[in-house]
């Protein structure tokens, strides 16, 4: 679609629904099934489906919506994606077939519905190289339903390296050019995932409510409540004033909007496995506030937090140009608390992460003021 921005489409929105059951899914089984096992077989499941949509949203930025076979791929990945959300808290027992054929039926289907769509124009090539890519990681999703958890764990993980690396490398083929880059819409993809991060946030909202619903009220459980909602308001406040805000402008404008383009998804899924470690850490600790937290707990919390910054320091590097030091500290902060977490009740540990966010956001406020006061004398 070339000659001028495009916004966000009413059906890729729709779309976004089915990450809804993903997010709530994946929650759910790091908070009921806390073994680290169980937790790696949900990070992998939601690494997956985290794939789906980012498929979907490249798609949806090389070719319009409008166009009636584009809805249709949509729709029918829409489907897939909802019935692989719903295989997920067993996708490692009895419903791995479903869970995995179905990811190998969307790669295929798409290409298969694309490619003769495309039929005598160069642009052809692209699909054909995702087609080839995507039947090698294809085969080992499907051929990965070992009766071994574990093995299946194992295979699964080499299916997702191959698909995450054709998609980083542009789909690369030996012995032939790379494939040319195409004009990205930078207003439709910063939107996509600007609107994709929030809706991660909410999922934090939703199992702090539902968590809370679900207990007596208490005001050990109520002060943890209060907590992870100040906890999503800082998470919600450091990407949305800061780069996250910048983002639709640094695609458009940098010099190496290619490899902004291709290290975005990346960068998201640190920020997006951060905060669904988060809200399953304060999902345990609004139900237990009084308790003392064990490994998987201090894990998902502290670790959640430490790769959110991780990803929001490697965003301000691709946006702006440096790390800002405030990440990395926040990051340090998060892991030196590690040691002291088993000796704290969960309320408190909680709280503490909390404190950690809010003092890498009171140093971006305050960096952030003293810019804008420089910016306004040098007007002067």
């Amino acid at each position: 679609m070339p000659g001028g921005a495009r916004r966000t489409d009413l059906l890729e929105l729709f779309f976004d629904l089915a990450v809804i059951a993903t997010l709530t899914l994946t929650s759910e089984k790091m908070a009921t099934e806390p073994s680290w096992t169980n937790i790696a077989q949900a990070l992998l499941a939601l690494s997956t489906l985290w794939a789906v949509w980012v498929t979907t949203t490249s798609f949806t930025d090389l070719y319009s919506p409008q166009a009636r076979p584009v809805q249709l791929v949509i729709l029918g990945i829409m489907f897939g994606g909802m019935l692989m959300s719903a295989a997920l808290p067993t996708a490692f027992d009895n419903h791995g077939l479903v869970f995995g054929a179905t990811w190998a039926g969307i790669n295929w289907g798409r290409a298969l519905v694309v490619i003769p769509s495309l039929r005598g124009r160069p642009e052809q090539q692209r699909p054909k190289r995702v087609l080839l890519w995507t039947t090698v990681s294809g085969i080992l999703w499907i051929t990965g339903l070992t009766p071994s958890p574990g093995a299946r764990l194992a295979v699964w993980l080499a299916a997702l390296a191959v698909d995450y690396l054709g998609f980083g490398l542009r789909f690369p083929i030996a012995g032939r050019p790379p494939l040319p880059r195409y004009d990205v819409v930078p207003e439709h993809l910063a939107e996509r995932y600007q609107q994709i991060y929030v809706l991660t946030l909410g999922e934090l909202i939703l199992v702090s409510v539902l968590a809370l619903s679900d207990m007596p009220f208490s005001a050990s459980r109520i002060t943890a409540f209060a907590t992870a909602f100040v906890a999503a308001v800082l998470l919600w406040w450091s990407y949305a004033r800061g780069t996250g805000a910048r983002l639709s402008t640094a695609i458009e404008r940098s010099p190496h909007r290619e490899r902004l383009v291709q290290t975005n998804p990346y960068v998201h899924w640190l920020m997006v496995v951060g905060v669904v470690g988060v809200a399953t850490g304060f999902m345990r600790i609004i139900e237990h506030p009084t308790e003392r937290p064990d490994d998987t707990l201090t894990a998902l919390i502290l670790g959640g937090v430490a790769l959110f910054l991780l990803g929001r320091a490697a965003l301000d590097h691709e946006v702006l140009g440096h790390i800002p030091l405030s990440h990395v500290v926040g990051v340090l902060a998060a892991v030196a608390l590690a040691p002291a977490a088993p000796h704290l009740p969960n309320l408190v540990l909680g709280f503490d992460t909390t404190i950690v966010l809010l003092g890498v956001a009171a140093v971006e406020f305050f960096r952030r003021q003293g810019s804008d006061g420089s910016a306004a004398r040098d007007e002067g």
